[in-house]
């Protein structure tokens, strides 16, 4: 039986997958790291959402619970084009290395289960890795699960999140939702104006 380490990015992307990994006879342990997510309150979320997920499905997780602003912003070259390669590379290298230093067969990540990811630069990436550390790459192509795993999800309500993960992603996705922001603001300034 294949002893595999999985990277876990979020609650959400690791429902089923995590069956069928099951169901293909590996044995799975999960490994929490993502210095990448951001601010803050939102890393705590996403860390509470796999602390909730285990508590209904029992999977042995590795932690790393320490917020990862500076180490995230140290790793990736976040004015060029390639942050997200960067960002695959800190965390698929830890994974590797966490692998081999606890004596685990192989590794994987729920990375490549998002339809959202890069999938095809997830699995190079993961495979140069493999030959640098000395550990097997366990490549899956589970992109068919992600609206099933989202409805686990949401069955079990985990928190769902609305952006990748970072800063950046997030500046992205609500990037033009600002004009709602003042609507309230605009109102009140025009009722000021007319009691004046």
């Amino acid at each position: 039986m294949v002893n595999l380490l999985l990277h876990i990015c979020c609650a959400g992307c690791l429902c089923a997958p995590l069956d069928e990994l099951r169901n293909e006879g590996l044995k799975v342990h999960g490994y929490f790291y993502n210095p990448n997510i951001h601010p803050l309150l939102e890393f705590r979320k996403r860390l509470k959402a796999v602390h909730i997920f285990q508590e209904s499905d029992p999977i042995k997780i590795d932690y790393c619970e320490e917020y990862g602003l500076r180490e995230y912003l140290s790793e990736v070259d976040y004015e060029g084009d390639n942050r997200c390669e960067d960002c695959y590379r800190l965390r698929l290298r830890k994974t590797a290395h966490h692998a081999k230093e606890k004596k685990f067969d192989a590794f994987c990540s729920t990375l490549l289960f998002s339809k959202q990811q890069d999938h095809e630069k997830i699995r190079e990436m993961g495979e140069q890795i493999s030959e640098q550390v000395g550990i097997p790459f366990e490549y899956r192509d589970y992109r068919h699960l992600c609206e099933c795993s989202q409805s686990m999800a949401k069955k079990k309500m985990l928190y769902r999140q609305s952006y990748c993960g970072c800063i950046f992603s997030e500046f992205e996705r609500y990037k033009d939702t600002t004009r709602n922001l003042y609507e309230g603001w605009k109102l009140k300034g025009n009722l000021a104006d007319s009691n004046t």
